[in-house]
This record gives C-alpha cells, sequence and structure tokens, in this order.
C-alpha cells in the first residue's frame, strides 16, 4: 500500500513540476521502482547492506595517514550560445568550473567559512568527509584538457523526467557522451526543463534498478553551475549562487540521500529516511521560503523531531537555501567512507594520473613552488620555479581546452620564463608545467 502511495506522490510531482522540486534523484529512483516490482525488494537490500555497513565501519587512522581521497571532474556543457555568453562565454564557464571545484572541496573538507554557523547542538556532528575534486587534465585518450567539454547546441532545453533523465548524457540525444565512469566523476550542465528543478544525480547503486554505467553522473541546472562571484557576468538564482547544488549533487552520487527521506511522514510511521543515525528524523524538506524573511529559525521542530534541537535543515542534504546550507554530519561521513571501498567509487579515486599535483605529501611542496604573475595580466607573464626540477614543456590553453602556445624547456637552468601573451584575446588562461611525472597547472586572466 505504502509503494501505490508514493507512486501517486511521485507521478503527481512529475506532472506538476513545482517549483519545490529542487532535486529529482529521489524522483528517478521512484520512477524505476514503479516500473519493476523487483527492483523494490532489490533497493531494500541495498539500503539495509549500507546502513549495516555505515554502523559496523568507522574512520580507521589510515583515512587520516594518507591522502584523501582524490575524485578527477569533467564537465560536459551543453546549452545554446545565448546561454553560454550569459554565463560569460567560454571564459566565463571555464571560470564557473575552478569555482565549482572550489565550493565541492571546501564544503566536503568543511573549510567552508559558513561552518562556523553550524549551531552548537550540532557542532560536534560536523564533518570532514576528506574528498578532494579537480578538474581532469587528461582526456579518455591520453591528451590534454582543462576538464571542461563545451557544446554549443540548438537544443533548448533537456527534462530531467523523462527517459530517466539521461538525455543530456549521449550525442544521440543532443547531449554529450560521458568520459569513462570508472575514471571521471561526469558532470552535465544544462538549462534543465521543469520549472525550479536545480539537479539530479544517477548514483553508482542505480545501475542495479535498470541504469547502465554511462549513465552515471549528475546534471546541473547552468544557473546554478558555479558561484556568483567576480567581475564576470554570473547568471544565478538569487538563493542558489553559492555551488551548493553541485555540493548536494555530488553527495547524491556518493549514495546520501535527502534527510527527510522519500515524502511526508516519519521514520517511526513507516515512512523512510536517509539511513543515518546521527540526521535527526524529518517529516519533509526545508524551504527559506516559508519563513518570514527567508530566514529559517533554530531550534526548528517538527512532528518528528518535536524537541529541541529539532531538525538539522543546514545539512547539504536538505532543500534550503544555498546561504542556509553549510554541515555534513559524522554519520554521513563514515556512510560515504563506506561507500568508497568497492566498485565504481573506489575506482574513482585510483586514477590521481588525470589530475593536477598535488599526488601525494610529497609533490605539496612541489606544488607551491611554481608561481605565475603578474595576474590578472595585459599579456606579459612570468612563470618562476623555485624548486631544482624543471618542466620538459609549458602549455597555454584557452577556455575550451585547446593548446594556443607550447614552450619547450630547453635550459634547466633557467628559474624563470617570461610568455609573451599579447597576441591572445582577453580572457582566461591556463599554464600547465608538464614535468616528467606531473603537471601543475595555474590559471591566468588577460585583461
Amino acid at each position: 500500500m505504502r509503494t501505490l502511495l508514493l507512486s501517486v506522490f511521485f507521478v503527481f510531482l512529475a506532472a506538476s513540476s513545482s517549483a519545490q522540486d529542487k532535486c529529482v534523484t529521489q524522483i528517478l529512483l521512484q520512477q524505476k521502482l514503479d516500473a519493476n516490482p523487483e527492483y523494490v525488494r532489490i533497493r531494500q537490500h541495498q539500503r539495509e547492506y549500507a546502513r549495516l555497513g555505515a554502523e559496523t565501519f568507522s574512520r580507521k587512522p589510515q583515512f587520516k595517514t594518507t591522502a584523501v581521497a582524490k575524485i578527477p571532474v569533467v564537465f560536459h556543457v551543453v546549452l545554446t550560445e545565448s546561454k553560454i555568453n550569459q554565463l560569460g562565454g567560454n571564459s566565463g564557464v571555464l571560470q564557473r568550473a575552478i569555482d565549482q571545484i572550489a565550493v565541492l572541496n571546501e564544503d566536503f573538507n568543511r573549510t567552508n567559512a559558513d561552518n562556523s554557523k553550524v549551531p552548537a547542538p550540532f557542532a560536534s556532528l560536523s564533518a570532514d568527509l576528506d574528498i578532494e575534486f579537480g578538474l581532469a587534465h587528461r582526456k579518455p585518450d591520453g591528451s590534454s584538457t582543462n576538464g571542461v567539454e563545451i557544446q554549443p547546441t540548438t537544443v533548448t532545453s533537456f527534462s530531467a523526467l523523462s527517459n530517466g533523465g539521461s538525455d543530456p548524457k549521449s550525442t544521440s540525444t543532443g547531449g554529450l557522451d560521458p568520459w569513462d565512469p570508472n575514471r571521471y566523476l561526469n558532470i552535465w550542465i544544462v538549462d534543465i526543463t521543469e520549472n525550479g528543478v536545480l539537479g539530479y544525480t544517477v548514483p553508482p547503486s542505480y545501475m542495479n534498478l535498470g541504469y547502465t554505467l554511462q549513465e552515471l553522473g549528475l546534471v546541473l541546472d547552468y544557473g546554478c553551475f558555479g558561484r556568483r562571484g567576480g567581475s564576470i557576468n554570473f547568471f544565478n538564482p538569487s538563493t542558489n549562487d553559492r555551488g551548493r547544488t553541485g555540493t548536494h549533487e555530488v553527495a547524491h552520487f556518493f549514495e546520501l540521500e535527502h534527510i527527510f527521506g522519500l515524502g511526508s511522514g516519519c521514520p517511526s510511521s513507516g515512512d523512510s529516511d536517509d539511513g543515518i543515525a546521527d540526521t535527526p528524523p524529518q517529516n519533509a524538506p526545508t524551504y527559506n521560503a516559508s519563513f518570514a524573511g527567508g530566514v529559517i529559525p533554530f531550534p526548528l521542530t517538527d512532528v518528528c523531531s518535536p524537541n529541541s534541537p529539532g531538525i538539522m535543515w543546514m545539512n547539504f542534504m536538505d532543500y534550503t537555501d544555498d546561504a542556509s546550507m553549510y554541515m555534513f554530519t559524522q554519520g554521513q561521513a563514515v556512510f560515504v567512507y563506506n561507500q568508497l571501498t568497492a566498485g565504481v567509487l573506489k575506482s574513482l579515486t585510483e586514477h590521481p594520473e588525470l589530475l593536477d599535483w598535488p599526488t601525494g605529501t610529497a609533490d605539496i611542496d612541489k606544488e607551491v613552488r611554481v608561481e605565475v604573475f603578474p595576474n590578472p595580466s595585459e599579456g606579459k607573464i612570468f612563470v618562476n620555479f623555485t624548486d631544482t626540477d624543471r618542466p620538459q614543456t609549458l602549455h597555454v590553453v584557452n577556455a575550451v581546452g585547446s593548446v594556443v602556445k607550447i614552450i619547450d624547456v630547453t635550459d634547466n637552468s633557467v628559474t624563470n620564463y617570461q610568455l609573451d601573451l599579447t597576441p591572445l584575446s582577453k580572457g582566461v588562461y591556463m599554464i600547465r608545467c608538464i614535468f616528467a611525472d606531473g603537471i601543475i597547472t595555474r590559471k591566468i586572466v588577460l585583461q
């Protein structure tokens, strides 16, 4: 009976395309469960196995004495020319990608400044997930890339709810094919058709429910890509302008679910929740617009958590505005680490060769010894190496990933290379220093 009610509930959501549906990841899940009753049993087994694993799995010392998990990311941008221009053109898209990576690294490593706002009763639960993200700098064929693939299109928007939300993920349906999902976290940037939908994710566990490996990854609405800032003409909804839609959806990719479960109701009365012990039970998603001035009070209680400190509306897995979400919990961190020990998620952490340095403790020192200045520049720049190691080649890469200048390094005694980039157009470029055993990249702005 409950499955039938949930089916009716989600069909209603899909039909209404309500602005309340910020994320349809779990609606896509429900579509699969409705289509095949056998999937219900499989999903129940998956979540029970994951829950038991999270309860018995602890963050063992090796997670703190070795490098954090490192995830190579590629952004597939499929937008009309006018929408690419809304983001500031190709340079603006690259800047957004850089900023989105910065947001992910802050939020998943608890270095986000607003983590200090976590209320005292929840402060001890706030967690660092020790996951580092970086733009991929090697394509699947081994050639150079800036981690951003831009495809201008005449397709005005892509539906999140038809064809399982997979149309952006294939050239045959107007999108872009993924890069090897075992090596790259694929993120598609499109204009999502359904009003109010900001993003959705197909995590690895959905492969047991009818999705394929090539459909793994997340899709973000282009207005919620990156964060507002800088001099570039940033185009964002005012309530979702800090890149937290990306944080929310990447957390879904690591198998975290909404803290309010699948719908309205309490776990004690039969509704599902996220399976995480230290996120308080919650009846329904939280929206800033429901409160005067958009300010959510603390404590905020509901029928599932009627006593203070109430619900954890500041958790990244609720539906609050970007400015109101700023924490993961220790339980969520343990759950994610449990997922990183096998399958696609484990594989993603095993390819640091696709990223820039640092790839380990010894490389961090080398990373800080490469300087590019002045920045911004009018065209004349210097690349300075204070270490004895020298790159083999310097590449200047534009905003769409094309190498526009190559400098072969033939004299290892030179510590300061001057580059004349004045013939190049204004915009964002990457200076890629290619060493024998790794790559260091620096962003430069020509103005």
